[in-house]
């Protein structure tokens, strides 16, 4: 822990951030395996000659973006609070806002992301 945020208490947004990025983690290795899933042949839509071909082509699409958006959310997880992790942070809070079905959980943790008290727990200005 840093000499700054030992004297700053942790805000509350910070646990939120936790968890947003916990569930943004699961939900994007959900989507690895439903890549796996297409890969393997399994069929989502009644039986049809293209399922086997469209598998083969978005199965691995799925893998690689699941896995390629799942390793930011967990290292989140593991990141003492530094400067650069506020911002790293932000970054993490904006993807999110990229789909409508986690605007509720992205636009109130933004919000109070930017505060000053969250700032200066990370070693930021409060401006």
């Amino acid at each position: 822990m840093n000499e700054w945020s030992a004297q700053t208490p942790v805000p509350p947004v910070y646990t939120w951030y936790k968890v947003y990025c916990a569930a943004m983690a699961v939900m994007y290795l959900f989507v690895a395996i439903v890549g796996v899933l297409f890969l393997a042949g399994v069929s989502f839509m009644p039986a049809q000659d293209q399922d086997k071909l469209a598998g083969l082509i978005v199965g691995p699409m799925y893998i690689i973006m699941g896995l390629a958006f799942m390793v930011p959310f967990i290292l989140a997880l593991f990141l003492s609070p530094k400067p650069w992790v506020w911002i790293y942070g932000l970054v993490l809070i904006c993807l999110g806002m990229t789909s409508c079905c986690c605007l509720p959980a992205s636009i109130p943790l933004l919000i109070y992301w930017i505060k000053p008290d969250v700032k200066l727990y990370f070693g930021r200005s409060a401006s």
